[in-house]
């Protein structure tokens, strides 16, 4: 609750708070308007001043207690927060009650303490400042020179609470030079300190550059495995896409299981070559015109374009990978052809469902960077647009693979038992242990590319899953400021990093190594499917093209991939 206090319209009074205190005589205090420089950006309100002073000695106060000298020591967000709590204890909001010459005083919020205690313990431990962190639980500092006793810090329903500034309001000087990986601020200088590029990531003429991501790791090592991501990418794109060609060209490929095949390979292609746009220069995508904002539907067209395209292309590559799988078992355990004749379900699936997924996130304008060199859905919508339909695709699909091994094995495991009767001429435990290895080793001759095609596939999205977790979940940005300070105190990027920013980003092992098996699902479709009697019908098609224009008599043998 605030107190009532009646105002002395000819008394001068002032208010040092915080160690900052005059005594004063009892007296009931008066409503004046600021005119100090210390919190100018905080104070917007006539200020409430016990008898006894002036504004002048509360600044002054303020000065002699390093207030200034101090704050020229911290980064945002702790600067701004202790500001404001300097301000609010030493300047309290007179509320008029509506009577003459009465109003109402609010103190300092709990919160505003809180504040200072949980953004500045880390930073003042940084700069030996330890002792600037207030006390929440006792009074308000030297309130118990006020008209009726000390007082408390008062909840926010009640209590002098500031408003939101920008943070170039706590800025004690303007940075003449910005340390790596710092750059400076154009908007800054040319508004006069006014207005930040983005309030976000700039801070008193110095910005962390686009995408901030890389700025807490050691210097360049994001680009440079990027970089070689990228090259897998366009490289797995390239063999998938030779696939498609071969699928296309080579006799007996359009028809239904091979075709199935097909289609794998070109999502596959689709998605991987989404990788283009941000290739050799991958600020294109990553970042909006300022070199600050990251990009998003809203600042970047390319990024929009690319992160459709990977929503797309991702969603349809699982989808064919999993119908290849879902065909499998259909084929093996049943002995059905219910997919082929239904083609248009496999479409409706694998293509109009990604299709639709794109298509929400173009409408929406919920696509943007996210991590790697790729735009794609929004770190906020990546579960809703992109993992939740990867995972209902793909998770499934895995357990109905292993399905279809288990009732290959128990197959085989039956035709063991007769076939040991008829090895009487050897021992029956030597006769089952060669009929088992037989029958299991003909299960994965025939299921070994399904059974890797869906290893591969399933652990991609899995550990994808995985990293969105788990690496996704690091949302705390408390280590931010004292990352800032190191910085500042120039300790450099990699060191500032490793005591900071390690283990408070994502995992740059983790991402690399999701990021390069979601790069190589194009390379593994090719050494699981361009198999030796595709290169037989090519070199054939190309002598029937050379030797009789193209006319093609050899029918190729049915593909033991789905023979059981």
């Amino acid at each position: 609750m605030g107190l009532r206090f009646f105002a002395r319209p000819s008394l001068g009074t002032v208010l040092v708070i915080a160690s900052l205190m005059m005594k004063q005589a009892a007296a009931f205090g008066q409503m004046v308007p600021y005119n100090g420089t210390v919190c100018n950006g905080y104070i917007d309100y006539n200020v409430w001043l016990p008898d006894g002073g002036s504004i002048n000695a509360i600044e002054q106060g303020l000065i002699q207690n390093k207030v200034l000298e101090n704050i020229a020591k911290m980064v945002d967000p702790c600067r701004s927060a202790y500001l404001d709590y300097t301000c609010s204890v030493a300047y309290p909001r007179p509320v008029k009650t509506g009577q003459s010459n009465s109003f109402n005083v609010l103190f300092a919020c709990q919160s505003s303490c809180q504040a200072v205690a949980s953004t500045c313990t880390a930073d003042f431990q940084f700069t030996n400042q330890l002792q600037l962190l207030p006390d929440c639980s006792a009074v308000i500092p030297n309130t118990n020179t006020y008209p009726g006793g000390s007082v408390h810090y008062q909840p926010d329903n009640s209590c002098n609470m500031l408003a939101s500034k920008s943070a170039n309001a706590s800025c004690p000087f303007t940075h003449t030079e910005c340390p790596l990986p710092f750059v400076k601020d154009n908007v800054y200088a040319l508004t006069n300190g006014q207005q930040n590029t983005d309030d976000d990531n700039c801070e008193c003429g110095c910005c962390i550059p686009c995408p901030q991501t890389n700025a807490y790791y050691k210097a360049d090592i994001l680009d440079q495995g990027f970089f070689v991501t990228d090259v897998l990418k366009a490289v797995s794109a390239g063999l998938s896409f030779i696939l498609v060609i071969s699928y296309l060209v080579l006799p007996d490929k359009l028809q239904h299981p091979s075709n199935l095949i097909l289609f794998s390979a070109i999502a596959t292609t689709i998605f991987l070559a989404a990788v283009g746009p941000s290739f050799g220069n991958p600020r294109r995508v990553q970042c909006a015109a300022d070199g600050v904002h990251v990009a998003s539907s809203h600042n970047n067209t390319l990024c929009a374009i690319q992160g459709a395209w990977v929503v797309f292309g991702a969603i349809a590559t699982v989808a064919w990978l999993s119908i290849v799988i879902i065909n499998l078992h259909l084929h093996t355990v049943w002995n059905s052809s219910w997919l082929s004749r239904r083609a248009w379900l496999s479409h409706v699936l694998g293509w109009i469902i990604p299709a639709a997924f794109a298509a929400i996130a173009v409408v929406t304008k919920n696509l943007g960077w996210n991590n790697s060199n790729m735009c794609m859905a929004t770190a906020d919508t990546a579960g809703v647009l992109l993992f939740i339909p990867l995972g209902i695709i793909m998770v499934p699909a895995t357990i109905l693979h292993f399905a279809t091994f288990g009732h290959i094995i128990k197959v085989t495991l039956q035709a063991e038992n007769s076939e040991t009767v008829s090895h009487s001429t050897l021992s029956s435990g030597k006769a089952a242990r060669i009929s088992h290895r037989r029958h299991v080793m003909n299960a994965i001759r025939i299921q070994w590319r399904a059974a890797a095609l869906a290893l591969v596939v399933s652990s991609s999205v899995l550990l994808y899953w995985a990293f969105y977790v788990v690496e996704g979940s690091k949302t705390d940005l408390s280590w931010m400021s004292t990352w800032k300070l190191c910085i500042f105190a120039d300790e450099g990027q990699e060191t500032c990093g490793n005591k900071y920013a390690k283990g408070n980003v994502p995992d740059f092992l983790f991402m690399m190594i999701t990021e390069s098996l979601v790069s190589t699902t194009g390379l593994w479709i090719f050494l699981l499917f361009f198999k030796k009697s595709l290169v037989m019908e090519w070199k054939e098609t190309i002598s029937g093209w050379a030797c009789f224009g193209g006319n093609r008599t050899r029918r190729r043998e049915e593909d033991q991939f789905y023979v059981i």
